[in-house]
């Protein structure tokens, strides 16, 4: 058999562009804005890695699968700050201090003030998890950014990994659940806002 490249032409591989791996880099917040997620008031910041190997990786990945899917994709890279509200549990306040502490700390004379468009152009320590979901009763994975860091405690080494964000259904609820009740979203992205 004779192999033949007649009518054949060039076409990108079908391999796509992989979010960042589990780790800690350094990014910066390209937008903000308000939003709501479950009732709620939240601060979405859409971020990218500024430095090193993955740097730019958000905006790739966004790319790639706009050129492959068309312009129904959605960014990968969202932060939603949750601020804490009367009522709400201790820990809430805890979480989000922490994340906007990451900023303060990042960017000398910042200080936050309630207006997230002063978010954008922040310099930040971004720390990305694993998550686990079940979709179409098959279990896959992803990662996603977990919290902010300074980008001090970055650089020196001092921030540890964190735990898997596990979203998977149990063998049992995939079993019963024939019309979409147990579905599990993992459209946690939003379009975005550039």
């Amino acid at each position: 058999m004779k192999a033949t490249y007649e009518g054949y032409e060039g076409k990108k591989s079908s391999n796509f562009i992989d979010l960042p791996p589990v780790g800690a880099y350094i990014g910066e917040i390209q937008a903000a804005r308000e939003a709501e997620q479950n009732g709620r008031p939240v601060v979405e910041l859409f971020m990218e890695i500024t430095e090193g190997e993955y740097a730019n990786r958000f905006h790739e990945v966004y790319e790639d699968q706009k050129e492959r899917f068309g312009d129904n994709v959605k960014y990968k890279g969202i932060f939603r700050l949750v601020p804490y509200m009367e009522g709400d549990e201790d820990w809430r306040r805890k979480v989000f201090e922490e994340n906007l502490w990451a900023v303060e700390q990042s960017n000398p004379g910042y200080k936050w003030d309630w207006d997230e468009k002063k978010l954008k152009g922040k310099k930040v320590g971004i720390s990305i998890r694993k998550r686990l979901y079940t979709y179409n009763g098959k279990d896959r994975e992803t990662t996603e950014i977990g919290r902010l860091e300074s980008i001090e405690e970055i650089k020196a080494g001092k921030v540890k990994p964190l735990k898997d964000r596990d979203n998977r259904e149990t063998k049992s609820e995939s079993a019963d659940s024939t019309d979409g009740s147990n579905f599990t979203d993992v459209s946690t992205e939003v379009s975005v806002p550039w």
